[in-house]
């Protein structure tokens, strides 16, 4: 069975307007980040496998910057928010999960080739 694979890389740029532009109804949205401005993104592969990110954001109240380690699911949210802003196209049925890529972040998607069409094709005639 082909699989298909799509990577859609985000620079540290592309990555601090995401998160400065997150919708703040993502799921997980109050708990991880309050509101504030975005300063900073740091990317870290982790050991065994896994991408850690954390997030520098200036806290209006108090008027200082804090650190943010994030999980998994709130960056892809964040990140599939950001590719629908920007028409960018992410298949819906494909496992998706996040890696680095040098010093970027990737959202990449696996996209597997239904079984049941080679399973249960009609064999061609024998001649």
């Amino acid at each position: 069975m082909p699989t298909e694979l799509r990577k859609i890389i985000f620079s540290q740029r592309e990555l601090i307007d995401a998160f400065e532009n997150r919708a703040p109804n993502l799921p997980g949205n109050s708990e991880a980040v309050p509101p504030g401005t975005v300063r900073g993104v740091h990317v870290f592969q982790k050991f065994g496998g896994g991408v850690k990110l954390l997030l520098d954001i200036e806290d209006e109240k108090e008027k200082r910057l804090k650190r943010f380690n994030l999980n998994a699911e709130f960056i892809s949210e964040v990140l599939l928010h950001y590719c629908a802003g920007l028409n960018i196209p992410v298949a819906r049925s494909a496992e998706k999960y996040l890696e680095m890529l040098g010093d970027n972040l990737a959202l990449s998607q696996k996209i597997r080739a239904q079984e049941v069409f080679a399973e249960h094709a009609t064999e061609p005639p024998l001649e």
